[in-house]
């Protein structure tokens, strides 16, 4: 484990426990080693009455080890419906703006996942499968921002057998031995048999990972500055000049744009060949692809719905925004629950300012809670694999030029909760 860098002995450490074997070690190895942390575990209402068994078996524990524990209960299956998004995708966003929220709650320094060694050659298959070839060669990172995976380069096998030795408790989610799923087939029927034959293949994709993670940096922040220079782009098309495709250097960035745009690695590699006639498309969910004398260009193909919708807020109450309904509320700050859904707290002194609801617009940034600087909403939005139609639909909360949240996705680090003895309760229903 990287203990230099990561500081875990001096730095609380946030940890996300869902009580299957990984975590509960990770959350043993803390608690031995005396290394100050706190609990994160979300119940994302999918498998009932299992998922609330493993709430209160990992409450159980924290109490028993003396670790403070934060819980959230979430509709997953409800959010990513109201977000267009897979139930994966959705948890993931939910699991980890949650872990943030833990974060600065607790003054914490980092979030600690349980990733390990195995995970990282299971995601290079299961890119490998879809033709996500970028991907699959770039594997997980060790660090990223305030996360950290401090197993990421030990084996399962190590894993199962410190928790037998040290006779440490967890639960089975009972989907795992379900060989019907892409990635239970790859653990339970490919790896074992890949890793019998290569024992070293896990050290070795490692090895290129890293050195692909590098490269890649350096190569994404050269990329984005020719770009800019000589591609048109706007909110509704890209036009990019064939010479720019044509370029070796800029291809591999010319293909990480599309895809963030929906098109297939097969699309893709069809439209920026030289051999592709004129007038040829090729259609992602909401982008259509055009090739053309002068290169390809990408032009948004559905209307967007409650263009310019802005909604001013003057007081408590009930506000209405295109398919939401948000309820603004003042409470004594001992009534405050992070464990609730679809809500957001704010310093009460937010109301006695002008603040508003509106769309996303190009060039809005936002302070995301649990990050370091301005981010982009757009890189937000890609992040979270909101598509193009989508972000628009989603409520953005101004108060004058500062955006305090996107509703539904993350909120930022302005106006938090201090020592006063009112808080201001923002919730949204999708009406």
């Amino acid at each position: 484990m990287n203990l230099q860098n990561w500081q875990l002995d001096r730095q609380l450490t946030v940890l996300g426990v869902s009580g299957g074997l990984d975590s509960m070690v990770l959350l043993n190895v803390f608690v031995m080693n005396q290394w100050p942390c706190v609990v994160a575990h979300v119940n994302f209402g999918l498998r009932g009455v299992e998922s609330d068994g493993d709430t209160k078996f990992v409450e159980e524990e924290c109490s028993k080890l003396g670790v403070p524990f934060f819980v959230k209960f979430v509709d997953t299956e409800k959010i990513a419906n109201e977000l267009g998004v897979s139930i994966q995708m959705a948890a993931r966003d939910i699991r980890y703006a949650f872990f943030d929220e833990v974060l600065h709650a607790t003054k914490a320094q980092s979030i600690a996942t349980a990733h390990h060694q195995d995970d990282e050659l299971e995601n290079f298959f299961i890119y490998l499968m879809r033709n996500e070839m970028h991907n699959a060669w770039l594997g997980i990172p060790e660090t990223r921002g305030h996360i950290i995976r401090p197993f990421l380069h030990i084996s399962r096998k190590i894993i199962a057998e410190f928790a037998a030795q040290n006779a440490i408790l967890w639960r089975e989610d009972s989907s795992n031995s379900k060989t019907k799923y892409l990635r239970n087939q790859i653990r339970h029927l490919l790896l074992p048999s890949l890793k019998e034959e290569f024992p070293n293949i896990a050290n070795e994709y490692q090895l290129i990972t890293k050195l692909n993670r590098e490269q890649e940096k350096d190569y994404l922040e050269q990329f984005e500055v020719r770009w800019m220079q000589f591609v048109k782009h706007n909110s509704q098309q890209i036009d990019v000049p064939q010479e720019f495709i044509e370029e070796k250097y800029n291809l591999p960035g010319v293909l990480r744009k599309f895809r963030y745009l929906g098109f297939s690695e097969s699309q893709i590699s069809q439209a920026v060949s030289k051999n592709q006639r004129i007038g040829s498309f090729w259609k992602s969910s909401k982008w259509s692809l055009v090739k053309n004398r002068d290169g390809l260009t990408t032009i948004l193909t559905e209307e967007r719905d409650n263009d310019d919708l802005q909604v001013n807020i003057g007081a408590v109450g009930e506000y209405f925004f295109g398919d939401y309904r948000i309820d603004i509320e003042i409470i004594d700050i001992e009534n405050v629950d992070f464990k609730l859904p679809n809500v957001y707290y704010f310093d009460a002194a937010i109301l006695n300012e002008k603040l508003v609801l509106r769309q996303w617009r190009k060039g809005d940034k936002m302070q995301v809670l649990g990050m370091k600087g301005q981010k982009n909403l757009s890189d937000l939005f890609v992040d979270s694999k909101i598509d193009l139609l989508s972000k628009h639909k989603l409520p953005v909360m101004v108060l004058e030029d500062q955006i305090l949240a996107v509703l539904t996705l993350r909120r930022s680090g302005l106006y938090l909760l201090d020592e006063s003895k009112q808080a201001v309760s923002i919730s949204w229903n999708r009406i």
